[in-house]
């Protein structure tokens, strides 16, 4: 028994106890069809076999919801769609569901009466890319009805489509149809519903043009780390340390203990570094006298000959992260350690943003240290405890667990003067925001004439005495990084 569903209406057809009936005179559709429209598709059919759940009419709902979908198993299933009255077909845009992930192969044919049909298209596959409309186009031919038979998909005998679209001219013309592009899933993207592609470097998921990278190698075999410049950036990945991940499309970086380090530090970093000139190697990227170039940024406090020759003045970097693994092995003063971003001077760390999960523990740490120059760090415990021998943090973060930070330098004015003052923020994935209480920098040596400041992200690991590189690692996933300076 056929199943239809739509409206009733009078003139060229008829919808009568469930089943569909050509009247005996035809509207005609135009001749001419210059400017191609949405047609508005008014009902749509089956042989009454589909899902329970699944019917005709969800292909025409303008809802590209997966559950709002046509649903009917084994090929040789056909659908029938009612234009509502002769039109000039032009085209025909079919969503597929997973057809981000799996090719649909059907046929399609058209008809002005019901009764006598005409071929569109035969053999036809969908291309498997993407949940959004994909657009068929076919010869210019006159029709009311369409109807498509489907003939299973790769993994199953499924047919199943969540909106069927129909183009041309006539008088079912509607204003504007949504083609599901907004909401669509895309083959090679992330499985999370992140914008991000899983089959291209970090590069072209992220804007990395003003970010040089850090490596805890020593590739070329020159004797020192490895950097890959602003420029050199684009298109690099490095399966070991730094590329993009299969499932997500998230930006990994991953150090291991006892990798090569900087000439600076004992401790082996995957990590970005800000660089503003983005490629520019005309500027500098710091002067002898230790004053800074367009390179770096510098406080609001700091001096204005000093803000003039600047690349920006305070800041805020932003990012959303997981971190996936830390080190298990070693020092107790060292294990389970890693940066996660930071705000590097000429010689000194205004603010170093730390991980830290114990191996005993189920839940991570985060807390902030600050250097001021010339004087020890002071520590600022913002999620759990820091101590090397802490108990699980019941409010901790997991590893693998989705989080964002902020870290912003905003100058503030008191009694006239400006107060350099650091702001830092964590977000949870369930919406909670820790946020620190500010900090002021205005005794901590930086708002001077010769220093100058930039940005890190990344996995800086803080053990070097674990013996097992090979499984004993940090690794951090960036879903999102973006950094801005004023003037």
């Amino acid at each position: 028994m056929t199943n239809t569903t739509g409206l009733k209406r009078k003139g060229s057809a008829l919808l009568i106890a469930g089943a569909l009936w050509p009247a005996a005179a035809m509207a005609q559709a135009p001749q001419d069809c210059d400017k191609v429209s949405p047609l508005a598709v008014v009902a749509a059919s089956d042989d009454g076999s589909f899902d329970a759940e699944y019917g005709p009419k969800r292909v025409f709902d303008n809802d590209f919801d997966p559950d709002s979908r046509w649903s009917s198993e084994g090929a040789g299933k056909q659908i029938t769609l009612d234009l509502g009255a002769a039109q000039a077909l032009r085209a025909v845009g079919l969503a597929f569901y997973k057809g981000d992930e799996r090719r649909t192969g059907f046929d399609l044919e058209a008809s002005e009466d019901g009764e006598s049909w005409t071929s569109l298209i035969e053999g036809g596959q969908s291309g498997g890319a993407t949940t959004a409309i994909e657009r068929f186009e076919v010869p210019a031919t006159p029709a009311r009805y369409l109807r498509l038979t489907g003939q299973g998909n790769e993994a199953s005998g499924w047919n199943s489509l969540i909106e069927v679209q129909a183009y041309g001219c006539g008088s079912g013309e509607v204003a504007e149809l949504n083609d599901g592009s907004d909401t669509a899933r895309v083959s090679n993207m992330s499985k999370t519903g992140l914008d991000l592609r899983i089959d291209v470097p970090p590069s072209e998921n992220f804007d990395l043009s003003y970010w040089k990278l850090t490596l805890p190698a020593d590739l070329d075999g020159d004797g020192k780390v490895d950097e890959i410049s602003e420029t050199d950036l684009a298109g690099f990945s490095d399966d070991r340390y730094f590329y993009t991940d299969p499932v997500t499309g998230g930006m990994v970086f991953r150090t291991v203990p006892g990798g090569v380090t900087t000439s600076g530090s004992s401790y082996a970093r995957s990590e970005l570094r800000e660089m503003i000139r983005r490629g520019d190697e005309g500027i500098p990227t710091r002067n002898d006298d230790g004053t800074p170039t367009a390179n770096n940024w510098v406080f609001s406090s700091a001096p204005e000959e000093a803000q003039a020759m600047a690349g920006g003045v305070d800041g805020v970097m932003r990012a959303t992260l997981a971190v996936n693994q830390v080190t298990r092995i070693g020092e107790a003063g060292k294990v389970g350690r890693v940066i996660i971003g930071q705000i590097h001077a000429k010689d000194d760390e205004p603010i170093r943003l730390y991980y830290r999960k114990l191996p005993g523990n189920k839940f991570g740490s985060i807390y902030f240290a600050h250097e001021a120059v010339d004087e020890a760090d002071v520590f600022v415990e913002m999620i759990g405890d820091r101590g090397n021998h802490a108990e699980n943090p019941d409010d901790g973060i997991a590893l693998d667990e989705t989080f964002a930070y902020e870290i912003a330098v905003r100058g503030e004015e008191r009694d006239g003067v400006i107060h350099p003052m650091l702001h830092v923020t964590i977000t949870r994935d369930d919406g909670t925001v820790i946020e620190a209480e500010p900090y002021d920098m205005s005794e901590s040596g930086y708002s001077v004439a010769d220093d100058f400041m930039y940005f890190k992200a990344g996995a800086y690991s803080q053990n070097n005495t674990s013996d097992r590189p090979e499984r004993d690692f940090d690794q951090v996933t960036f879903f999102d990084l973006d950094v801005e300076h004023g003037r």
